[in-house]
């Protein structure tokens, strides 16, 4: 069985053994995963390297060996593994778990860039998709979903997103259904082609304040992070007691303009991972919706690899210029 693994030089891939089942695990084979903005900054080197475990936490599969009783799909994986006891897990919020840092399906422990890879049971999620390359996208998708709900958007919202990559687009394919009007700010012209087909407005990528100043944003999700200065802008560009998400992994301190943010009333809230809701868990309900936006998740799939080439694969999806949305390994 070949993995991807970490080392000091990127990625090689090698030849691992497998060992018995251990309980409460499902043996998958991996027909599908994504690469992530955070394995990039892994690829980089701007984040310490796990070294000898594989990335990938945009999973999917079928099941190969496991306990009996489970069906015969396709299934996403979430990646999130927590210890189940502290006061977050207790209450359905896993993603806060305390001790989970470092234990996360390819963030330390190994991940989907594996032909087969051992995964808890409890985290198989069944896909309404037979596209393995969208179905790894329920992970993407459950980010912008938590993003979308925690931001409150409703009927009567008008929605500006910054940023049109893979979380930008998802939260802007989630929030159409949701919202009067969504605009989504877009630097590469393959973002805006695959934003238009969603059926949003598309904005360049310097003209999300203009647009939020004449209609007016009450909710304002940043998907950028990074080192961009959209945090700012998100301030500017929201209505007085309108809401600021913060989907973005943001790799430094980036300024923010307290008074404005206090002047006119904002709440800034963080979105992190997904969690649960009195609906149920939030990846098990994107990967519901996989089926329902398989031609919008399917536009996002730019590029395809098999695992040989994972090396092609992450310089792909380092350079957006490529025309790259969503890069996908697919291991087998």
């Amino acid at each position: 069985m070949r993995r991807a693994l970490w080392t000091t030089d990127g990625l090689d891939v090698t030849e691992v053994e497998l060992g018995p089942l251990a309980d409460g695990r499902a043996r998958l084979r991996v027909a599908a995963c994504g690469i992530c903005g955070s394995d990039l900054h892994w690829w980089h080197g701007s984040m310490p390297r796990p070294l000898g475990t594989a990335p990938g936490h945009e999973l999917a599969g079928t099941v190969v060996d496991g306990p009996a009783g489970l069906d015969d799909v396709l299934y996403a994986v979430s990646p999130n593994v927590s210890c189940g006891r502290c006061q977050f897990c207790q209450v359905g919020q896993t993603h806060l778990c305390d001790r989970a840092l470092g234990r996360g399906l390819g963030m330390g422990a190994d991940g989907g860039l594996s032909e087969v890879l051992d995964v808890p049971v409890a985290n198989l999620a069944p896909v309404t998709t037979d596209r393995p390359a969208v179905a790894a996208l329920t992970e993407p998708l459950a980010v912008a979903l938590r993003g979308v709900s925690l931001g409150d958007v409703g009927p009567d919202s008008r929605v500006l997103v910054l940023g049109a990559g893979t979380i930008g687009l998802g939260a802007a394919l989630l929030a159409r259904d949701r919202a009067s009007e969504v605009a989504i700010t877009a630097r590469h012209p393959h973002q805006a082609d695959a934003a238009a087909a969603m059926g949003v407005t598309v904005l360049g990528e310097h003209e999300g304040i203009a647009w939020a100043k004449e209609r007016g944003a009450d909710v304002v999700i940043e998907s950028v992070g990074g080192t961009a200065p959209t945090l700012g802008d998100a301030v500017k560009a929201a209505r007085k007691g309108g809401t600021i998400v913060l989907l973005g992994s943001f790799t430094e301190p980036r300024p923010v303009d307290l008074s404005k943010l206090m002047m006119k009333e904002l709440r800034l809230q963080g979105s992190f991972c997904y969690g649960s809701t009195k609906r149920g868990p939030e990846y098990a309900a994107a990967a519901r919706l996989t089926g329902r936006f398989e031609s919008e998740l399917s536009a996002m799939t730019t590029h395809q690899f098999p695992l040989d080439q994972v090396t092609d694969a992450f310089e792909a999806a380092a350079d957006k210029s490529s025309g790259a949305i969503k890069v996908t390994i697919l291991p087998n």
